[in-house]
């Protein structure tokens, strides 16, 4: 016959189911207080994450669990924070939800948390070829407002120390040269004092030019309305000549001329062509010979009758006699 275990009593197994109740719920508070926790940061902690890693030269005071944000939104946290002393920068490791798009052009610029002083990363995505889980993003620090107010006053206070540098060194130039002004105030006094004694003593003098001038300028002012008296009615004259010359009529009197050029022009035309006696005279050739020749005929004619006038005029009182025949032009020219 075998032997068996008697069975459990009620009692222990009443004590195990206590314990595994106080431990399960250890670990339920644990977990609870955990996410809770983590809620409260803002964080999505039912959500997976990459590591991404950015160096820095220097934090600034930036924390392990501080936020990583994109405009304005929590999106990650900062996991943790290694010093490298040989290579003298900062190690930062970040939590970044994987929903993300994260590029090798995006960088992680250290920021200023409002105005208490903390420090958050803010990510400035971009563009480009993305990151692997574990990859490197680009370190960068944005300039806050003190900082931005400082670096825009910048050179208007570089300009303002210019220009004190300027007064500084046009006071030490004014008060090397005050010795120099004080003479010539001096001297001027001087020359004022002589001024006044010389204008004193030609007081005279300086009365009889003023009189002078006055009466020159008299006669100036009586030849003045002279000559308007007498140019006033050339003026009248010329106004008037000018008036007729208006009222002249040009455009008839240029229209003739244009009709008289056009006829002058015709009856040169027509000489040009032959056109008339003139014409035929000019361009006939022939005529003209045949006039060359009378008028040699007419002048050797003239001659003989100056030569032989009984030859072509004869008078007797007691009958006439035998005429001889006169020489024609022809004859003579023969």
């Amino acid at each position: 016959m075998k032997w068996r275990a008697p069975p459990p009593s009620k009692s222990t197994m009443i004590s195990i189911s206590k314990e595994a109740k106080v431990g399960l719920l250890g670990v339920i508070t644990l977990t609870i207080f955990y996410l809770g926790f983590n809620f409260l940061k803002g964080l999505d902690v039912f959500s997976s994450e990459n590591d991404y890693v950015v160096y820095y030269d220097d934090i600034a005071g930036l924390q392990t669990s501080n936020p990583v944000t994109l405009q304005g939104v929590t999106v990650g946290r900062v996991m943790g924070i290694e010093v490298d002393q040989m290579a003298k920068r900062v190690k930062v490791l970040l939590a970044i939800n994987k929903k993300i798009q994260i590029s090798d052009q995006s960088r992680a610029l250290l920021a200023d948390d409002g105005l208490l002083g903390s420090k958050l990363i803010k990510l400035d995505a971009r563009p480009g070829t993305p990151l692997v889980d574990g990859g490197e993003i680009k370190a960068g620090i944005e300039v806050g407002l003190l900082g931005s107010a400082t670096a825009q006053l910048a050179p208007t206070l570089a300009k303002v120390d210019s220009l004190l540098s300027t007064l500084h060194v046009v006071s030490a130039g004014f008060q090397a040269t005050g010795p120099l002004v004080n003479d010539v105030l001096i001297s001027a006094k001087g020359s004022t004092q002589q001024l006044t004694g010389l204008m004193a003593q030609n007081s005279g003098n300086l009365a009889k030019t003023t009189q002078q001038a006055a009466l020159l300028t008299a006669n100036l002012n009586a030849l003045t309305q002279s000559l308007d008296a007498q140019m006033k009615p050339l003026l009248a004259k010329s106004l008037t000549i000018a008036d007729s010359v208006s009222q002249l009529p040009l455009g008839a009197t240029l229209k003739q001329i244009d009709q008289t050029v056009a006829t002058i022009q015709h009856v040169l035309a027509s000489l040009e062509k032959g056109q008339g006696t003139a014409g035929k005279v000019l361009k006939d050739e022939k005529l003209y010979r045949n006039l060359d020749k009378t008028t040699a005929n007419l002048a050797a004619l003239l001659e003989d009758m100056k030569a032989n006038p009984k030859r072509y005029v004869h008078f007797s009182l007691f009958g006439r006699k035998g005429i001889p025949a006169p020489i024609t032009p022809t004859d003579t020219l023969q």
